[in-house]
Order: C-alpha cells, then structure tokens, then sequence
C-alpha cells in the first residue's frame, strides 16, 4: 500500500498548488472587475432576462460532468471488478 500512499500524496499536494493558483486567480479577477465595472458606465444588454448568469451555466455545466464522470467511474469500477473475480476464480 505504500505505493497508494506516494500517490495520494502527490495528488493532495497537487491540489493544494492549484487551489492556491485559483484563488490568486480569483483574487485578481475580482480586483479587475471591480476596477472595469467602476469604470465603464452601465448599459442595458437586449434580451438579457433570457439568458442565464455565469454562476448559473457553470453550475449546469459542472453538475452534468459530475454526473458523467460518476457513471464513467461505476463502470470502470465494475469492469475491474469483473477481472478481479475472474482472476481469483483461476487463481482458484
């Protein structure tokens, strides 16, 4: 199991860096948009009503690929576990 080990350590520490990138990346959008948006006088967009926000699509997009990646993951975990039993089964 050491092996898993390295691995998961890797991968928490791979996160971590990029969270700490995303959040200086959030850090200067904000900073950004703040300064544009103090800038640049508001205007009226035609047909916004209809459109969705970002927050809104991100979440549609991200909860459709959440859903993707758990049936990729069940299915991958099943064909693994077919080859399981059928090693065991000639081991046996």
């Amino acid at each position: 199991m050491a092996v898993l080990d390295s691995i998961r350590d890797m991968q928490d520490r791979t996160l971590e860096q990029m969270k700490t990138a995303q959040e200086q990346f959030v850090s200067m959008n904000e900073r950004v948009a703040e300064a544009w948006l103090s800038a640049v006088p508001a205007t009226s967009s035609p047909f916004a009503e209809y459109l969705p926000k970002p927050t809104e699509m991100i979440d549609t997009y991200f909860g459709f690929w959440s859903q993707v990646h758990e049936a990729n993951k069940d299915c991958a975990a099943r064909i693994a576990a077919a080859w399981e039993r059928a090693s065991e089964d000639a081991q046996a």
